[in-house]
């Protein structure tokens, strides 16, 4: 399961910022206290797979605009939400937002 995880995260880190299919998983990375990719453009429908790949160090995914969070996220672990609004979501990780831990997700409309 884990190189099944890994080959997908490798894959979203060759193809970042791409817009994915109506119904379709993309997946962001969460290594070396920063998003990966930080920025990404989805169609309406799409769910994002957040994946902590840290050794040891656990992080969050948090929306403050929405006051929408993840759980503490530690290694190997994910939060997942899908994004049905057109839009632009601004994140960050809590614990390490000082050290520029943010990203941002832009929603555009199906056609």
């Amino acid at each position: 399961m884990r190189r099944i995880l890994l080959c997908v995260a490798m894959l979203a880190l060759l193809m970042p910022g791409l817009a994915a299919a109506d119904g379709d998983t993309v997946v962001i990375e969460m290594v070396n206290n920063s998003f990966k990719p930080d920025e990404l453009e989805i169609t309406a429908g799409t769910t994002v797979r957040w994946v902590n790949m840290e050794r040891r160090t656990s992080h969050d995914v948090f929306f403050p605009d929405e006051e929408v969070a993840s759980e503490r996220l530690f290694p190997e672990e994910y939060f997942e939400r899908r994004f049905d609004e057109p839009g632009t979501y601004e994140y960050h990780c809590r614990p390490h937002e000082d050290r520029g831990m943010h990203g941002v997700i832009r929603v555009i409309a199906k056609d």
